[in-house]
């Protein structure tokens, strides 16, 4: 059964995102033109970096009970991570890399307009991504992928805000062999270094909203190592971990052949549509309270039994 409660959301924006002159700029433009200026508040910075410059964009839609009006509802984070959406001159047109952005900005869309109607929700939502209609790429197996023209350390310091009490980081994850599903998928919780089980909470919501059995991104030791760590990772998808203590889930676009996070036409709208759609839900159960992304005994018990490896995992990392 197709569910398409946020397919507007997603294209409108993949519309805007796929112009060889986008900028933040005409992303707040596009909010500001929808009326939906009023329901979030929104910051766009020019962040430079050796390879060029992006747009890095800041989105904070407050809850009823959140943070920002003095209430005590948590505070989802949404994380929209990649290179770049283009990678012009080399490549003509919007990225496989988008995937993160797209979703990201789409779920800001639909947030906002949920709560102008009258829908909002308990907690604040904060929504990091970033836009590069130019973004360089770089040598990857078994595909090329997206590089980004400000050192990732910068963008991911920015990402992960410190109000976040847990992060969904959605990424483009076709360029491997190891998650071979056509549509989304969640990885393990990442925190502080420790890779812990899959929330069975997030699991039962990516359940409702594809109707399909969970698809599951095997993360390794490798892959939430730093990048100054210079050992395969699958890609950057959990990478926000390493500037915060709240639990960061990463939400991977999948497919079940390898693409390049350079490749232009891959676009899949139906997967982008459910993963707006999972981020959508997890945010409303997790700011209800109904939705964990650890279980706080275990890891407990974790702390006291075998002591933090932040530091360790962390090694090679500025602060």
């Amino acid at each position: 059964m197709v569910k398409t409660s946020a397919l507007k959301h997603v294209l409108e924006i993949v519309d805007l995102l796929d112009d060889p002159n986008v900028s933040g700029g005409k992303v707040m433009e596009f909010f500001r033109g929808k009326g939906l200026l009023d329901f979030m508040s929104m910051n766009v910075e020019v962040v430079k970096g050796g390879k060029g410059s992006t747009d890095f964009i800041t989105i904070k839609i407050p809850g009823k009970e959140g943070k920002t009006v003095g209430g005590s509802a948590p505070t989802l984070g949404v994380v929209g991570r990649l290179g770049g959406v283009g990678a012009r001159p080399g490549f003509i047109g919007l990225v496989s890399d988008a995937d993160g952005a797209i979703v990201a900005l789409a779920t800001a869309y639909k947030l906002s307009e949920m709560k102008r109607r009258g829908d909002a929700l308990p907690g604040d939502v904060i929504i990091t991504t970033h836009v590069c209609p130019n973004a360089p790429t770089r040598p990857h197996k078994p595909a090329p992928m997206m590089d980004s023209p400000v050192d990732i350390l910068t963008l991911l310091k920015k990402e992960a805000h410190p109000e976040m009490d847990a992060i969904l980081s959605v990424d483009a994850t076709k360029a491997n062999w190891v998650i071979k599903h056509t549509g989304i998928a969640i990885t393990p919780t990442i925190k502080e270094g420790w890779i812990l089980k899959v929330s069975q909470d997030l699991i039962d919501i990516l359940v409702r909203v594809t109707g399909e059995p969970p698809a599951i991104v095997p993360i390794t030791m490798q892959d939430i190592l730093p990048y100054t760590t210079p050992v395969y990772h699958i890609n950057s998808i959990v990478q926000p971990w390493i500037y915060t203590t709240a639990p960061v889930v990463g939400v991977a676009i999948t497919t079940r052949m390898v693409v390049p996070g350079s490749a232009t036409g891959p676009t899949n709208i139906w997967a982008l549509e459910q993963a707006t759609r999972f981020v959508t839900e997890v945010a409303k159960d997790y700011t209800l309270g109904r939705a964990k992304f650890y279980d706080e005994e275990e890891w407990r018990k974790i702390l006291e039994l075998h002591g933090e490896v932040k530091n360790i995992m962390r090694k090679g990392v500025p602060e």
